[in-house]
């Protein structure tokens, strides 16, 4: 039952072994920590490490091994194992992912191939919920509100939204040169662009930056957490960011 519910869950069968190994030799999480290219097979078991008292099952303990598991995965080894895993268990999603073989690898690879890469999935069950938004049939299907944070006037928001799309955003700006748009923006309609001036003097300001970035991100996902925004605009483009916005206006 239990192998069962790891395999519904989507729960990486490596993923179980590295649980395994970190109840029966105390020194191999800091082991696999320090290498994070090396597996199982490369560590050297010692049974003087071995705890003597036994241990209680910590799912929570997994989850989080899971996730690092699967973080440290290849964007197009996770788009395979979640495809596999979704064949089974949930056939709209496979078919998204199917459809959208290199966009969804392109989303599976956004702040993974970096030194700290993110840890959003705990395992292949959850990327849908982590991504969703990304596709439009699902944003369509299972958007329920947006939450916009400080920023709660409709005509505002707006405001914000079609002065960014049709002023300030380029498919084609890097990453430093689409921020400071970002922050012209926010000058422009009466938001601090540097968060020192805005803490100096907060009256001064209706908001500030990160308000007002906290509204496209919203505009475009419906959410406020979400990965890296400059990526996930370079990946919608821009017809599908106008889409999301004409859904505001």
């Amino acid at each position: 039952a239990a192998v069962s519910y790891y395999h519904q869950k989507g729960i990486p069968v490596e993923a179980v072994k590295l649980y395994l190994m970190t109840i029966a030799n105390s020194n191999f999480e800091g082991w696999w920590d320090q290498n994070p290219t090396l597996g199982i097979d490369d560590f050297k078991f010692d049974f003087k490490k071995m705890s003597v008292s036994g241990s209680l099952f910590d799912l929570e303990k997994l989850l989080n091994i899971s996730k690092s598991y699967i973080s440290r995965l290849k964007a197009s080894e996770v788009y395979e194992k979640a495809l596999t895993w979704a064949k089974e268990f949930d056939t709209e999603f496979a078919t998204i992912l199917e459809k959208y073989k290199d966009y969804s690898i392109s989303i599976l690879n956004i702040e993974r191939e970096q030194k700290k890469p993110r840890k959003d999935f705990e395992s292949f069950s959850s990327i849908k919920s982590n991504i969703w938004y990304m596709y439009d049939e699902l944003f369509d299907k299972y958007f329920e509100n947006y939450d916009f944070g400080k920023i709660t006037d409709k005509e505002e928001i707006k405001n914000i939204i079609n002065t960014y799309i049709d002023e300030y955003y380029d498919e084609n700006d890097d990453k430093d040169t689409w921020f400071n748009k970002i922050k012209e923006l926010s000058e422009k309609l009466g938001y601090a662009g540097n968060m020192k001036e805005y803490k100096e003097n907060p009256d001064a300001f209706k908001g500030n930056v990160a308000d007002v970035s906290t509204v496209i991100r919203v505009a475009l996902t419906s959410s406020s957490m979400t990965p890296d925004l400059y990526e996930l605009l370079r990946l919608m483009g821009k017809d599908r960011i106008k889409e999301r916005f004409s859904k505001l206006n």
